[in-house]
């Protein structure tokens, strides 16, 4: 009995932790940039950088692509091995500003602050 109730309390946490991609993105992010580059020119830029940092960083190799939100204003980047718990790891939203471009780092999972500092670096190379 003793033994039942654990695994239920212990599923109850694991359900309570999980979040959707819409539940990430409703919090602030951890971090913004901006860039004078337009958002085609900081996207074509990030996808390869994120994947090369992180994968440095990483045991495995990662890879970014886009997901278009609106055509040429607003673009996501996400990995293509990343999702956990229903939602990617990382996501890196790229908007269009009249200057360029403001690029947010969302965390939807608890990473290793070396993977996190590996995206962080993916994104100063394209600033």
């Amino acid at each position: 009995m003793k033994f039942r109730f654990s695994v239920l309390i212990a599923a109850c946490g694991i359900l309570a932790s999980c979040q959707s991609d819409a539940d990430v993105r409703s919090k602030p992010p951890l971090a913004t940039y901006t860039t004078a580059k337009g958002v085609d020119s900081a996207v074509a830029c990030l996808g390869p950088s994120l994947g090369s940092s992180l994968s440095a960083a990483a045991p495995s190799n990662f890879r970014f692509v886009a997901q278009v939100i609106v055509p040429g204003r607003e673009y996501d980047l996400v990995p293509t091995s990343g999702v956990v718990n229903g939602h990617y790891v990382y996501t890196v939203n790229v908007q269009s500003t009249p200057n360029g471009s403001r690029i947010k780092l969302f965390q939807g999972q608890f990473m290793l602050p070396t993977l996190t500092n590996a995206v962080k670096s993916g994104i100063a190379a394209c600033l």
